[in-house]
């Protein structure tokens, strides 16, 4: 037998002692935007259920908290589950820590797993604890990049917290410009979930990143509701009547379209009681 011959033979035998490598894999990817789909599931599932790895998860999640018993049940599944490359068990590890009396030291390094297969919500998570320098050191620079990373992922939070970090600077230079460019995707790509209407409001009203627009923003406050009422009455006297009508219009324009009405929309008016009639 040649030494050539020898060689491929020894290469093989490394490579099917190697141990396999299983292929992360993500239950419920973002954007779920309505999270019915998870919802559904969980309410759905009938423990104790063994047929796949996403019951498993499932049950491990439903089990979570009713006993000490159930508890350890749960973070062996978890525990096991994320052997097997399950993101989202590695993303449960770290958010219920406590519960399954997981240290922060190892739950945080479940978690960067999770954010560094590519989970969004992992992603903002992580990006939280540099932020405010919680378990991990306090670094605005990491906590930028993985907001970011969040953010491209469709997270809502993530989009949220970029918009903010461009408009205040935080981990990278400042850009109004960045910032209204991913508040206001926020809200195109959310649609009737979208409820930043006083963030929204204000860049309008005072031009961060987009031209003045207070017609925009009296939309804006009028869809916040109740909420709204203060900053509708502050820049009302900036406008003409018929700049008023016209973001009346643009409001109940974008509630008919999206079937979210707010309580004056409806007619109705807050009481004493704090009840709407």
């Amino acid at each position: 037998m040649s030494i050539v011959t020898i060689t491929i033979n020894m290469i093989f035998v490394v490579i099917l002692a190697m141990p396999s490598i299983s292929t992360a894999e993500v239950f419920y990817p973002e954007p779920d935007k309505d999270n019915m789909h998870f919802i559904n599931d969980l309410f759905d599932i009938k423990c104790p259920a063994t047929e796949n790895k996403r019951s498993v998860y499932l049950c491990a999640l439903t089990m979570l908290r009713k006993s000490p018993e159930d508890s350890l049940k749960s973070k062996e599944s978890l525990l096991w589950l994320s052997s097997e490359n399950i993101v989202d068990a590695k993303y449960s590890l770290f958010i219920s820590r406590k519960s399954l009396k997981i240290s922060d030291q190892e739950a945080v390094k479940y978690l960067m797993e999770a954010a560094k297969e590519g989970l969004p919500k992992a992603q903002l998570e992580l990006s939280k604890l540099y932020l405010h320098g919680e378990i991990l050191q306090q670094n605005n620079e990491e906590s930028y990049k993985w907001i970011k990373n969040s953010a491209e992922g469709k997270n809502y939070e993530g989009m949220r917290y970029l918009s903010k970090y461009y408009f205040s600077g935080t981990g990278v230079k400042k850009n109004d410009s960045l910032g209204f460019f991913w508040l206001h995707k926020l809200y195109e790509d959310y649609g009737p979930l979208f409820d930043d209407w006083g963030l929204l409001g204000r860049v309008y009203e005072t031009g961060r990143g987009t031209p003045v627009d207070l017609v925009k923003a009296y939309m804006c406050y009028d869809l916040e509701g109740t909420a709204g009422i203060e900053e509708k009455a502050r820049i009302a006297p900036k406008m003409t009547a018929e700049q008023r009508v016209e973001g009346l219009r643009l409001s109940h324009e974008w509630q008919e379209k999206n079937h979210v009405y707010t309580m004056q929309s409806l007619g109705l008016s807050r009481q004493k009681d704090g009840s709407y009639r």
